[in-house]
């Protein structure tokens, strides 16, 4: 998600919302609820100026040049009002930026905001149309629904999250529904009018979209654009400009701080590399989506597999199969592996759990070291708690039979 530690800042505010309004289903009364925007918005301000703070310490030990910069050849910039840099090599890191996307008429004439607008809002909307059933906007929908605004999710099809697998994207719909999101599906193409009328006729309008902006990629030679970022080949150098290397959302890939930093560090060390290293972006494109119940990827989708033809076995379990999602109330969602058929190792582990982001911590460790179904369904977990799901996935696949064994 775009934006990741302040927008997770503002989330978190509406899970300890969503806690409280069930508490009375474990025995706990509470008296009326109130939110306090102003106060979330703070807390989001005082966190990101303290990490903030701490990278600008670090980047002191370097020549620093702040403000703007654009390309006014392959091999220099400008920065600022004037300050000329000459190199040899340049990584852009940039990330992305929100934008309003100007094929849809009339988007003047309505209030419009963009995911970077939601992070200041101190006044909450009575109603809001959100435009895009990917991360951003199934996140902020439920963020302004369980605050208390008249939400409505415009999404061009029926299926949420379609980068994910198909049953992720039908909890997630079914959790938004049930904290009131209203789900409009309109089409891609012919329908902009028709999009346009019903986000007027709900007030507010939200809009999530990413861009590179301000570089003057063409005065560099760099090839890129809005919808597909900066095209680089497998070591994040520019296709079209051998002198630059990116990294981090201006890649156009998924928005993630994890994978951003490893693709940073991996640009640096090609730029100056006499045998460049490939991206590994399966492994590093783990991922978390930060709705209640969360959603959180390790490895590949099943989507992925069959795009790729990665013949694999799959196997559910629902949360409500272990004792502490019973006990914590937290039964919704499951777990589900993917383990390849042909050496029995876990190629990816999807889980849909209210705790889904801190158990995602042991599914990446298993994937990434090439554990198999047996040896997790062989490991100890502690009981009560939501880690024995893996166990419990893997026991669904049958054991290997030992070769040799005269049978």
């Amino acid at each position: 998600m775009r934006g990741c530690m302040p927008a997770k800042t503002l989330l978190a505010a509406t899970q300890y919302e969503g806690e409280v309004a069930k508490a009375h289903e474990v025995g706990v009364e509470t008296g009326a609820m109130h939110v306090d925007l102003p106060a979330i918005v703070r807390r989001k301000r005082h966190l990101v100026d303290y990490f903030a703070e701490d990278r600008v310490e670090e980047l002191k030990r370097y020549p620093l040049a702040r403000g703007n910069a654009r390309f006014v050849a392959p091999d220099a910039v400008v920065v600022g009002a004037g300050r000329h840099i000459t190199a040899d090599r340049f990584i852009i890191a940039t990330g992305a930026e929100g934008a309003l996307p100007a094929n849809i008429d009339g988007i003047g004439e309505i209030t419009a905001i963009t995911s970077a607008d939601v992070l200041e809002m101190t006044t909450l909307p009575r109603s809001v149309a959100v435009l895009g059933g990917g991360p951003i906007g199934c996140a902020f929908a439920q963020y302004f629904a369980r605050l208390g605004s008249r939400v409505t999710l415009l999404q061009d099809g029926l299926e949420l999250l379609r980068n994910e697998d198909p049953d992720v994207g039908t909890a997630v719909r079914a959790a938004l529904e049930r904290d009131g999101v209203k789900i409009a599906s309109v089409l891609r193409h012919g329908n902009i009018a028709r999009v346009y009328e019903f986000a007027r006729a709900h007030g507010e309008y939200f809009i999530a979209m990413e861009h590179v902006d301000g570089l003057d990629l063409a005065r560099g030679r760099i090839e890129g654009d809005r919808a597909r970022g900066i095209v680089v080949d497998a070591t994040l150098r520019s296709v079209s400009n051998p002198r630059v290397f990116a990294a981090g959302d201006v890649l156009g890939r998924r928005s993630l701080v994890h994978a951003a930093v490893y693709g940073g560090k991996l640009a640096a060390a090609n730029a100056f590399a006499a045998q460049p290293v490939a991206a590994d972006w399966p492994r590093w494109e783990t991922h978390a989506l930060y709705t209640s119940p969360q959603v959180a990827v390790a490895g590949r989708t099943e989507r992925e597999c069959r795009a790729e033809r990665i013949a694999v076995d799959v196997a559910y379990v629902p949360a409500s199969e272990v004792g502490e999602a019973l006990v914590a109330d937290e039964a919704e969602g499951f777990v589900k592996m993917l383990v390849r058929r042909d050496d029995g190792r876990v190629a990816g582990i999807t889980l849909v759990l209210d705790d889904a982001v801190d158990l995602a911590g042991e599914a990446i460790a298993l994937v990434d070291r090439g554990a198999t179904a047996a040896e997790i369904a062989g490991m100890p977990h502690l009981h009560p708690t939501m880690s024995e799901l893996l166990a419990r996935v893997a026991e669904k696949f049958p054991a290997p039979v030992a070769r040799g064994s005269g049978t």
